[in-house]
């Protein structure tokens, strides 16, 4: 730990040496962040831009999983600090840095996080190998925790880092299962589920629709490389062959993806291919398939999900897709907060401009982006904006149990809190951390917690990308109950009845004489009916409800054999899953899955 601690104060101050220098060639252009002030200040990572090429750090502005996430981590900040239930008092501030969708660069960009953890640790002068001492532009902010990252491979890189100085970290989706691992990444907590039961779930979309031939495509990187393992693990269990597996790099060109399709096509028996992709990468197989002129289906993960930014253009060859992701609901309170942005009254975010010129293709310069708004036109919110929402609130409530523990009847921070004790933090309070999650529907449910191993619980919803009424979308499809049969009672129903009023046409026109019979005939055949009617249909249920309780249950009624993977993240053990854990949940119609259940 020590010698870990003095190589990083080492190289930091290599860098304030480099950076303070006046030989011009060592300058740097000034970064854009986000620093509000607070009593407690939380660091964010967010993608705000895609990786660049091969000269370049940063490529196009990220609207979705960039400015949208940030915004929501402001707009939950706001909100905490206006709610005087969580840490009344106390205010909490904001670092946020901008990753570039890249680990090495967010790694240096996390640097910020612990410079005041650096100067905590020697407080004396910092001297340049030169023999002059570093000139500080600034006094460090201290960092509480951090919300972030993004990419599995950013926050695995940057838990490395934030772990030495004992900083807490929440990711809002990151999914790699090796995060799970507290011996390497035990200050590092989600408030998402880890990726192998993703896989478990698409190795169950394979083996219900009998594809035993499949090819494979990985993003390099923790999450597509440790995802698609998890997968290839799944498949085998179920006999599923692979027929060949392929790996898209960071820095490859139209070509390479290009490249990528052809090689898909060597194997023409293998016409399924599971993606185990961030977006951009989903994008560009799909562009490249466009091009070449040939179309497979795509079992896709989370990082396709349900965005419309991965088939735009490539509509066609992305028909009948079939791509997961983690079941979360819209915040309309955000959704307005976000519409209600203009860069006129947004200018604590530096990169907004830049995203307004983007989205509305103009131009400050030329002075024609003021007439545009974000209230008009459709407004897709990303759909990890609960857990962006979640990460921030559970960072809130652990604090304030902290401050309640710690600072009993005091509205501000009292020295036990000055600076935040990381390592009691995290284990004491972070992890046990229970709470309503905030902004969700009337009609849903909600706890936010996370597991032993600091993961989300969280649940899963499978789409299905298909054209419907001319246009195409993502439908969002449910799991039928199999056990759960009437068709015998309402046939059985029908069938009588049928038999009851036969029997009676002949004996009431026979009887066309004698009113009396013909009545009497008439009264019998109606109740007849009515009787079968409540005794197949409703004395069954009946029965259940008064004198079965115990069959009014979902294991009674959904069968356990179609697409139900566990994802609670209590009950799993590490390293080990089969596909016999499932837990089987009702199909209501609204929901794929309930909130311990990924199915179909």
């Amino acid at each position: 730990m020590g010698l870990s601690v003095s190589l990083w104060l080492w190289l930091l101050h290599a860098a304030t040496c480099l950076a303070s220098s006046p030989n011009p060639s060592y300058s740097t252009v000034a970064k854009k962040e986000i620093s509000t002030e607070g009593d407690l200040v939380i660091g964010g990572l967010f993608p705000v831009h895609e990786k660049g090429s091969s000269n370049e750090e940063c490529g196009k502005i990220n609207e979705h999983r960039g400015i949208q996430r940030l915004e929501a981590m402001l707009f939950a900040l706001d909100e905490i600090n206006k709610d005087q239930r969580i840490l009344p008092g106390i205010t909490l501030g904001a670092h946020i840095l901008d990753t570039c969708s890249k680990d090495t660069y967010a790694l240096e960009q996390s640097l910020d996080f612990v410079r005041a953890s650096l100067t905590r640790v020697d407080g004396s002068e910092h001297i340049c190998p030169d023999g002059s001492y570093a000139i500080h532009d600034d006094v460090p902010m201290a960092i509480t925790g951090v919300i972030g990252g993004s990419y599995s491979d950013v926050s695995i890189q940057v838990a490395n880092l934030l772990r030495l100085f004992q900083i807490p970290q929440i990711s809002y989706a990151s999914t790699s299962a090796k995060l799970s691992d507290k011996s390497r990444y035990d200050y590092f907590a989600r408030t998402v589920p880890p990726d192998f039961y993703q896989a478990k779930a698409m190795a169950e979309i394979l083996r219900f629709f009998n594809w035993t031939y499949v090819s494979t495509v990985a993003s390099e990187g923790d999450y597509g490389e440790t995802g698609i393992e998890a997968f290839e693990m799944e498949a085998r269990a179920r006999n599923i062959c692979i027929a060949t597996s392929e790996k898209v790099g960071r820095s490859m060109n139209k070509k390479t993806f290009e490249g990528v399709i052809k090689a898909l096509l060597q194997k023409p028996s293998a016409r399924v291919v599971v993606l185990f992709t961030r977006s951009e990468d989903a994008r560009e197989l799909l562009a490249a398939a466009q091009r070449i002129n040939v179309s497979f289906t795509w079992v896709a993960s989370d990082g396709w999900g349900a965005l419309e930014s991965v088939v735009a253009g490539s509509e066609l060859v992305a028909e009948g897709a079939i791509t997961i992701e983690l079941a979360a609901y819209p915040i309309q309170e955000f959704a307005i907060y976000f519409r209600n942005l203009n860069p006129y009254n947004n200018s604590r975010n530096p990169w907004f401009r830049e995203f307004w010129e983007h989205k509305f293709q103009c131009s400050f310069h030329t002075q024609d982006c003021s007439r545009h708004s974000l209230k008009t036109g459709k407004f897709e919110q990303e759909s990890k904006i609960m857990f962006v929402v979640n990460a921030v609130y559970a960072m809130a409530h652990s604090l304030h149990n902290m401050h309640q523990a710690l600072c009993p009847n005091a509205t501000k921070l009292c020295d036990s809190m000055k600076p935040v004790n990381g390592k009691r933090f995290y284990k004491d309070f972070m992890l046990n951390v229970k709470f309503d999650a905030p902004f969700r529907p009337a009609d849903t449910k909600g706890i936010v917690r996370f597991d032993r191993y600091g993961d989300g619980i969280g649940r899963y919803n499978i789409f299905n990308y298909h054209r419907a009424d001319g246009r195409y979308r993502y439908q969002k499809t449910r799991k039928c109950p199999e056990n759960f049969n009437e068709a015998k009672f309402i046939g059985f129903t029908m069938y009588t009845t049928c038999i009851i009023w036969l029997a009676f046409l002949p004996i009431f026109y026979v009887t066309s004489t004698d009113y009396r019979v013909q009545t009497t005939t008439m009264c019998i055949s109606v109740s007849l009916s009515g009787t079968v009617v409540l005794g197949c249909l409703f004395t069954p249920k009946l029965h259940i409800i008064l004198f079965q309780p115990q069959k009014n249950v979902a294991s009674h009624r959904v069968a356990t054999n179609r697409f139900s993977v566990t994802a609670a993240g209590s009950s799993h053990s590490h390293g080990e899953w089969s596909a016999s854990q499932s837990v089987p949940t009702v199909c209501n119609g609204r929901e794929v899955v309930d909130s311990t259940t990924s199915s179909l």
